[in-house]
């Protein structure tokens, strides 16, 4: 049975609502007055944290001091929001005056003192790091300088569930989330639905008894995993919008059902193409780039422990 997007798969939808589902699934819990969903160029798509300005709720807020916090997105004046560059900036507090973390090039300590609803950030001091920029593009060093220029001075707290914000005298703003992301490269990212244009199905629909579909980046510029009935490998060469999928081919010959093995070859031709990704805390989505009317892409998300 050859996979096709139409003939009742249920609703249509925009990629963009296809990455907030794939967050309420995973956990993720967000709402706010001025943050929206936000699409990747090229046809990709995340799902934005929590970022209301106010949080009255008090079972919801969380504590500054003592998670590690992923510096998610941050805005500079009215600048508009900007994702971070594949998580690479964080910041803890250790709530007895100290600070420390990553620009997103540059690992940092400071003073920071916590007061109320303020947090007081200075004293900064730059560390070279195991690698410093040395492995930082042209985007993650832009990045970084935004970074270093919000969080400095009185930044004012307002938490909802797992996201921070904090802000500045200038309305700039940092966008955190509680506990580091799972990384792209060696994560096991299941593959939970695929896609078509503006469709999108469960892994498992019209293909019962199919088994575990993942796949995981090697840090070597190759993927490995399985799509339904055959382990595969081929390569991956990962830049900052996109991954380069080629030469998918299998690694086992076993036979399958005929549904299993048509939806195994879904799976190989979505892994077997350019794709623009979109990467969240523990979330992964492949759309087609460019993209175009025939897009095909996946939803997965990750496994394990970061």
């Amino acid at each position: 049975m050859t996979l096709t997007p139409f003939g009742g798969r249920g609703a249509r939808r925009t990629a963009m609502a296809s990455a907030a589902l794939l967050v309420g699934v995973a956990g993720l819990v967000g709402c706010g007055a001025d943050r929206t969903a936000q699409g990747q160029e090229g046809g990709g798509a995340g799902t934005a944290p929590a970022s209301d300005g106010s949080s009255s709720d008090a079972e919801n807020r969380l504590p500054l001091a003592g998670p590690h916090w992923d510096i998610w997105e941050l805005s500079v004046g009215d600048s508009g929001l900007k994702r971070a560059p594949r998580g690479a900036a964080w910041v803890t507090f250790d709530g007895a005056g100290a600070a420390s973390g990553n620009f997103g090039c540059h690992e940092f300590r400071a003073k920071a003192d916590i007061k109320g609803d303020t947090v007081a950030v200075r004293d900064r001091e730059t560390l070279p790091g195991p690698e410093g920029a040395k492995s930082c593009d042209a985007r993650q060093l832009d990045y970084e300088k935004d970074v270093r220029q919000v969080l400095d001075g009185k930044l004012k707290i307002t938490t909802n569930y797992s996201w921070v914000n904090l802000t500045d005298s200038h309305g700039s703003k940092l966008v955190l989330h509680k506990d580091r992301p799972f990384p792209l490269v060696g994560t096991e990212w299941d593959v939970t639905k695929l896609s078509y244009m503006d469709e999108e199905w469960p892994i498992h629909e019209d293909a019962p008894g199919i088994g575990k579909v993942y796949v995981v980046l090697d840090a070597d510029g190759t993927f490995h995993g399985n799509f339904g009935c055959n382990d595969y490998r081929g390569k991956a060469v990962i830049g900052p919008k996109t991954i380069e999928f080629s030469q998918a081919e299998p690694t086992t010959d076993k036979r399958c059902s005929e549904a299993v093995m048509d939806r195994e070859e879904s799976v190989r031709k979505r892994f077997d193409q350019t794709v623009g990704y979109q990467l969240g805390p523990d979330w992964l989505l492949g759309t087609t780039y460019p993209y175009d009317n025939l897009a095909t892409g996946f939803v997965a998300g990750a496994k394990g422990k970061r």
